[in-house]
């Protein structure tokens, strides 16, 4: 009978848990099945449950147990989506780039997403996941969940002013830190624009969208084969601090 007691406790937490891994671009996915979904974070709620604290809310009330379940929702829905954020404006920042070089005519079929994606979109996402799990990104998952049931206990958080602004401002810079990640290729191809255009005005006969698309894209690839040596530490650093962006949304809840 007291273990029939605990069950909503189990509950709560597995929403907080399946809210996260339902948002993280690796089980994001539509080629992972709702059942891997369900079941992963049933184990991660088993091997949380000898470590969270008993919600301090009546379980016995429905009412307070749809609103508790409504609140782990939406706190586990902040932090996926605090990381989707991150891979989100990677791939900006190959959109940017693809759009530069020309490649934006050329779309494949992503077989994660199932939508039509740009080569480099690709490239920049996987490029970021392999980044991801050498950081120990998915260590870092598991133990901001851990710390979240220390610093709010099930059925604690709420919604605030400062989260609402969290999610806004962390939406709208989307397109500027992909901008920074695929700098050194956007200034190089902005500097390649500018030297056709130039070239167009002094030599009108001469086909600049024809004879410029190779250049674009011998250009583009060779910056970007130098600059990987940049940006894999800036992502590394990036995912590093995905514990302290946990930090921040979880101080904004209290």
């Amino acid at each position: 009978m007291e273990e029939l007691l605990k069950v909503p406790g189990y509950f709560l937490i597995f929403v907080r848990v399946a809210s996260v891994f339902w948002l993280i671009p690796l089980f994001a996915v539509k080629n992972v099945s709702v059942y891997f979904k369900v079941a992963f974070s049933l184990v991660v709620t088993f091997v949380l449950i000898g470590v969270v604290p008993p919600p301090a809310i009546p379980m016995d009330n429905p009412y307070v147990l749809l609103l508790a379940i409504g609140k782990e929702a939406l706190l586990g829905a902040t932090i996926g989506f605090a990381i989707r954020i991150l891979f989100t404006a990677i791939q900006a920042a190959g959109e940017v780039i693809s759009i530069q070089m020309g490649f934006s005519f050329a779309r494949t079929m992503d077989p994660f997403s199932e939508t039509q994606t740009g080569v480099l979109d690709q490239f920049q996402y996987l490029l970021a996941l392999m980044i991801f799990f050498a950081a120990d990104g998915h260590h870092l998952i598991i133990r901001g969940l851990c710390d979240s049931y220390k610093q709010l206990p099930l059925g604690s958080p709420a919604m605030s002013k400062g989260l609402m602004d969290y999610i806004v401002s962390s939406t709208s810079s989307i397109f500027s830190l992909g901008l920074k990640i695929g700098a050194p290729v956007v200034v190089a191809l902005f500097l390649v624009e500018l030297s056709l255009g130039l070239l167009s005005r002094m030599m009108p006969q001469m086909n600049i969208f024809v004879e410029g698309l190779p250049v674009k894209i011998f250009v583009g690839f060779s910056i970007l084969s130098f600059s990987l040596a940049f940006i894999a530490p800036v992502l590394m650093d990036l995912f590093s601090g995905i514990q302290a962006e946990f930090a921040r949304i979880l101080r904004l809840m209290v």
